[in-house]
């Protein structure tokens, strides 16, 4: 019995030894679906916290129609980020951080002169991984707490056992 537990509490540590790994701590800045009725833009301003990939997914929602016309421009304060993007998912690599707008334009078109756009944002910082905590570690161990806590007793001396 005893054999047993021992081989127990190894096999869950080294489980928990398995499973530890990092994470990266992903952000999602934006993720929404807007009408737009005629012409419309909007902006989004955004503070980054360092430098980190900034990953921009642009969706033209085919209701009731498609829009006539969907771009997003990316830029700083001090001038563009690259060149104007459609419809479709772009990677933009961010050098320091600091405050970035998004500005998107729309043209609907139709009978009812109203569309659909979807846009997600996520910001990848560039820094170090996260670990995470050593959750199974802990876990393993209060495992074989328990193991060891619940084994069975010898009788002290001069008590009997039942």
């Amino acid at each position: 019995m005893k054999v047993r537990s021992i081989l127990f509490a190894c096999g869950v540590f080294v489980c928990a030894l398995a499973g530890y790994r990092s994470a990266s701590a992903s952000e999602v800045l934006y993720d929404r679906t807007g009408f737009v009725s005629g012409q419309q833009s909007f902006v989004l301003p955004m503070d980054l916290s360092g430098p980190g990939t900034l990953t921009i997914t642009l969706s033209n929602v085919a209701w009731p129609e498609q829009l006539a016309n969907l771009n997003l421009l990316l830029g700083t304060a001090s001038g563009m980020m690259g060149t104007e993007m459609g419809a479709g998912t772009e990677t933009f690599h961010i050098a320091t951080g600091g405050r970035v707008f998004a500005q998107w334009f729309a043209t609907a078109q139709g009978p009812l002169s109203l569309g659909l756009y979807s846009l997600d944002v996520r910001f990848q910082p560039s820094a170090a991984t996260v670990p995470l905590p050593a959750s199974l570690g802990l876990l393993a161990s209060a495992l074989a707490v328990l193991i060891w806590r619940r084994r069975p007793r010898a009788p002290a001396s001069g008590e009997t056992a039942s």
